[in-house]
């Protein structure tokens, strides 16, 4: 199995920024718990949708694509700017 950790850091520093710059709570849109488990459902199958690099072996979803959704997600809930 060949993981390489280089698109999966990026993609996690790169979820990080964008998810910072994100306002979970604007107006009438709120970002609840259901929310956040809708979107990591959906990120999960197309992660496993989009598959990984032709060339390497071993589990059939995209890491950097996880990677990067988990990422949003954890600069939404940490570093988001707040009303």
């Amino acid at each position: 199995m060949m993981l390489s950790l280089g698109p999966i850091i990026f993609g996690l520093i790169l979820g990080l920024v964008i998810g910072s710059q994100i306002k979970p709570n604007i107006g009438d849109a709120k970002f609840t718990l259901a929310s956040f488990v809708a979107i990591l459902i959906a990120g999960i199958i197309i992660a496993w949708q989009a598959g990984n690099y032709p060339f390497y072996t071993g589990l059939p979803i995209s890491f950097a694509f996880l990677s990067a959704l988990i990422g949003i997600l954890v600069g939404i809930l940490l570093f988001s700017r707040r009303k």
